[in-house]
């Protein structure tokens, strides 16, 4: 069976309603057309950002009512660069449009009376919010014809890749570095993708993928795609603002890793008030970091400008990251919006993750229990109003990583008899409850 084109002429023709215009650098703001291929300005190396015609952005959503909007991550397709109408209808048809939940029980543990969570655990097709960025990726490829997809991979982006690639028709070659939660390499060849483990940390096999992709001209999904990459991630700013009735939250917090999705948080929320949809000016962004990786948290809480490396020790593995490329935007938009950022011990985060659970019935993975863990420590701290509206994005479903989750006990083996079972249950019923430990682990 012969595998479909990436896009035929007729189909190229098809426009989407984009109103993407060119590309623009971070910091000399030098400008480049949008079909160009690059991922780095060549003038000054940083990276590069999508710009769009927000004038033509605004009359395009006044035309189509939200009720008639795709429920997935196209449902913003005016602020996403995908022009060509095949390439999107491709990929991303399931991703976005997560639940946000009003997480009742575990703001009442926290002292948080109005709480959300934004469940991009139920991504589709992978379980994590790297389904968003990976849309962008995986469907920019497509515009450009080409038929090959890599990825340098703390975990998620890897699954991502690997099941959209498989949507796409394409062939997928994932690179994950050492320490790799063995299930999401075994996903990525389950659902076809090539993989190669590199022998050394995230920050090194990233440095040796981009010589690669420059090398053999191969696209990398979060590399040399990576200004139409990342944006997908500002989606979950346009979601959880419209999911709350176009009133803008008080605060989002989020764990952070190279910090793409922290820092396009706060380019989505400030194109929302450019299309005057909501008001967001003031919406603080707070970013979660593990203890043992936190190189962002701590330029943030130092007040330092620039980011000092560092190696990652924590079993968050999809943020050990301890050179993050997007970091720096992270700090401005962290403090341009009146936020901060915090960290917690890898006890602390596997409790959040069982505190999760315990009250709202989510099994996150590390990353989401350092979210609830710092969100715990900014509660205790006092950082939000009474009356204030607090959402955490919980960014990647517990399931891929249990086999590093420290189970609380093994199941107690008895003898298929009712003594017997009735002597275990009572036995269960006098331990320690899940959100007991968890508060114990948490010190509160």
């Amino acid at each position: 069976m012969s595998t479909p084109t990436a896009h035929s002429p007729a189909q190229a023709r098809q426009r989407t309603r984009s109103c993407a215009i060119e590309l623009a650098c971070h910091r000399c703001e030098h400008r480049y057309p949008l079909e160009q291929a690059v991922f780095a300005c060549p003038d000054c190396g940083k990276g590069l950002d999508v710009v769009y015609d927000y004038e033509l952005a605004a009359r395009h959503f006044s035309d189509v009512p939200s009720s008639e909007r795709p429920r997935n991550i196209w449902h913003f397709e005016e602020l996403l660069p995908i022009v060509d109408a095949s390439a999107q209808a491709r990929v991303g048809r399931y991703a976005g449009y997560t639940p946000l939940i009003p997480a009742d029980r575990l703001g009442a543990e926290l002292g948080i009376a109005n709480l959300y969570l934004k469940d991009d655990s139920s991504n589709c097709p992978s379980f994590s919010y790297k389904d968003r960025v990976v849309a962008m990726s995986v469907a920019r490829l497509l515009e450009r014809g080409k038929r090959e997809i890599g990825c340098v991979s703390t975990g998620n982006v890897g699954t991502a890749v690997a099941s959209m690639a498989a949507k796409a028709g394409v062939a997928a070659y994932v690179f994950y570095p050492n320490r790799l939660e063995d299930a999401k390499a075994r996903a990525c060849m389950a659902l076809g993708a090539k993989v190669c483990q590199v022998e050394g940390n995230y920050d090194e096999a990233n440095k040796r993928c981009r010589e690669l992709a420059l090398a053999t001209g191969m696209d990398f999904a979060n590399i040399t795609l990576r200004p139409f990459y990342a944006e997908g991630a500002k989606t979950a700013a346009f979601e959880i603002v419209e999911q709350l009735d176009w009133r803008a939250p008080d605060h989002i917090v989020t764990a952070a890793a190279g910090g793409t999705l922290s820092s396009r948080l706060h380019k989505g929320l400030v194109e929302l008030a450019q299309l005057e949809l909501s008001h967001t000016d003031a919406t603080r962004i707070h970013i979660a970091q593990p203890s043992g990786c936190n190189p962002i948290a701590t330029a943030i809480l130092a007040e330092e400008a620039e980011i000092v490396p560092v190696t990652p020790e924590t079993a968050a593995h999809s943020l050990a990251i301890g050179a993050p490329g997007d970091g720096y935007l992270v700090i401005d938009a962290v403090r341009k919006r009146g936020g901060t950022g915090g960290f917690a011990s890898d006890p602390e985060n596997f409790a959040g993750i069982d505190l999760l659970a315990a009250t709202e019935g989510l099994l996150t993975e590390p990353a989401g229990g350092t979210t609830v863990a710092v969100l715990e420590k900014l509660a205790a701290m006092g950082r939000f109003g009474p009356d204030e509206t607090v959402v955490a994005i919980i960014t990647g479903n517990g399931l891929k990583t249990l086999d590093d989750h420290p189970p609380k006990q093994w199941p107690a083996k008895v003898d298929c008899e009712l003594d017997a079972m009735r002597a275990a249950l009572e036995e269960l019923q006098r331990g320690e409850t899940l959100v007991e430990s968890a508060r114990r682990q948490l010190h509160f």
